[in-house]
């Protein structure tokens, strides 16, 4: 196991492809997830370039956030620039999913010099129109259902003057069940389990990995910065922007991949049809070759 000592803090990191450039940095979602059901991707993208996959700081095989520290997006997202300098890596394209889009977002925005390119897969850029997406997406399922307490929460997340705080807490929610999954093409657990006991023969992970991700979700979820909006953001990056989305994904929704079609000069977007949120699972080599394909394009 690797750990690259940040400030202190010991923050798990794989590596593969070592010796291959470019190198691509793997931002995992959640919040509060971990490298790990990533890394079959990693192994692949690996053949290719050089690729860091890490456990943010609070997560799994990473360090527990320490009580009195306040580990907002910005907390987060330094981080991940002392990483790249404690590797002595020159530039990288940050590669986020979910949550971790919304990082590599901010950090490609913070850090332009350390970036030749991003990569956003199914990304949270905004809190609040994640949560519509959720509610645009789950309302139909719930009016055939007459199911009044959770339409009124949904009508309540819609309202223009809503937070977003209010609206992502809303959003929290939201009853789901197997009908519901299946009506949102949520993949099936039994599904993912076999796809993680297939792909990941040793994931070194003890039982104190597991609760982590409590302190770490309560820390961000109370941090005012988690709720900003970052979509602006989106045509202040310069190098290079791909963002690949499932068809059906929630996280992701068309407010959001319209903005990025409207408000990027540099950016190119790829749906997977047929996928909701794990594009990366549903469809592995579709993924894969998208990936390689725009980072080949860049002939960095």
């Amino acid at each position: 196991m690797a750990y690259v000592d940040i400030n202190g803090k010991k923050i798990y990191f794989e590596e593969y492809g070592i010796g291959k450039n470019p190198t691509l940095v793997y931002i995992h979602g959640g919040p509060g997830e971990s490298c790990l059901t990533y890394t079959y991707q990693a192994q692949k993208l690996g053949e290719y370039f050089h690729v860091i996959s890490f456990d943010q700081y609070g997560v799994f095989r990473s360090d527990a956030i320490r009580e009195k520290t306040k580990a907002d997006v910005k907390y987060h997202v330094d981080i991940i620039e002392q990483m790249r300098i404690k590797l002595d890596i020159e530039r990288w394209i940050p590669l986020g999913h979910s949550f971790g889009g919304m990082l590599a977002l901010v950090y490609s925005h913070t850090y332009p010099d350390s970036v030749d390119a991003v990569i956003y897969d199914c990304p949270m850029w905004s809190a609040l129109h994640t949560a519509r997406a959720i509610a645009e997406a789950t309302l139909p399922y719930f009016v055939k259902n007459e199911t009044t307490e959770q339409i009124e929460i949904i009508k309540e997340i819609l309202m223009e003057n809503i937070s977003p705080q209010d609206a992502f807490n809303k959003s929290m929610r939201i009853e789901w069940n197997e009908e519901l999954n299946r009506y949102c093409h949520v993949i099936e657990m039994s599904k993912y389990n076999s796809y993680i006991n297939e792909n990941i023969a040793e994931p070194n992970v003890t039982n104190d990995c597991w609760s982590k991700y409590i302190t770490f979700r309560q820390k961000l979820f109370d941090s005012e910065d988690f709720y900003c909006n970052y979509l602006p953001y989106l045509a202040d990056i310069r190098k290079p922007q791909l963002l690949i989305v499932g068809e059906y994904d929630m996280t992701c929704g068309k407010f959001e991949q319209e903005w990025f079609d409207t408000h990027t000069s540099n950016g190119r977007t790829e749906i997977l049809y047929n996928s909701a949120h794990l594009s990366w699972f549903e469809y592995p080599e579709k993924y894969t070759n998208l990936i390689t394909r725009f980072v080949l394009s860049l002939k960095l």
